[in-house]
């Protein structure tokens, strides 16, 4: 687990110079951002929201934006992805948002502590242990009845956006990312006690809906 951290640290401390290029292009249109969707589906009402791996913040500022009544924590193992996530909500002037450099299998937080949990473009690149671990953590810190909303990549029906998107993991992506698409998401997320709600399709991507089991 050291060395999966080490990696990721060293990984994203190059990668978050650019990481928002991929939002200003893929997700250019409102109506089909993941993020914007997910945001949307948060009542704007007094819910603490845990947004795991949450990189430069980029779903938790929509979220704390979209909801001005939401206190939203996002956590990452990357201080130069926290760095850039800090920045923009200090520029945004959001004051019900914050930031820490946090290992999502094993946070600090106490049970049923949260009323949403979120995981955007994160769980792809980890093996199917890893993806395990953190849903047992989410399971653990969040509260009874708690949603748990997961973007991530998805294959695009179109025959074009489909040629696309085989090509992309190729050449970006960990090997355990085939395996990821295959998830039967209903039969993982049972594992783990949630019950299985929606799934929504944005572009290149899938919003998968749950909410914990009492």
């Amino acid at each position: 687990m050291e060395n999966y951290e080490n990696r990721v640290r060293a990984l994203y401390k190059i990668l978050s110079k650019a990481y928002d290029l991929m939002d200003l292009i893929i997700f250019s249109n409102e109506k089909s951002n993941p993020r914007k969707g997910l945001a949307s589906k948060l009542p704007n009402d007094r819910l603490r929201v845990l947004d795991i791996c949450c990189g430069t913040g980029n779903s938790a500022i929509a979220i704390a934006k979209k909801n001005d009544n939401n206190t939203v924590i996002g956590i990452d193992l990357s201080s130069d992805m926290l760095k850039a996530a800090r920045n923009k909500a200090i520029k945004n002037k959001f004051d019900n948002i914050s930031f820490r450099e946090m290992n999502a299998v094993k946070t600090d937080f106490s049970n049923e502590s949260f009323d949403v949990v979120t995981v955007s473009l994160a769980l792809h690149e980890m093996p199917q242990e890893l993806i395990d671990l953190i849903l047992t953590e989410i399971g653990r810190v969040l509260k009874p009845s708690g949603k748990l909303y997961i973007i991530d990549w998805d294959r695009p029906k179109h025959p074009i956006a489909s040629l696309v998107f085989a090509i992309f993991p190729t050449l970006f992506e960990p090997k355990v990312f085939k395996d990821f698409l295959k998830i039967n998401w209903k039969q993982l997320l049972d594992k783990f006690a949630f019950k299985y709600l929606d799934t929504e399709r944005y572009t290149f991507t899938k919003l998968v809906i749950a909410i914990k089991s009492e």
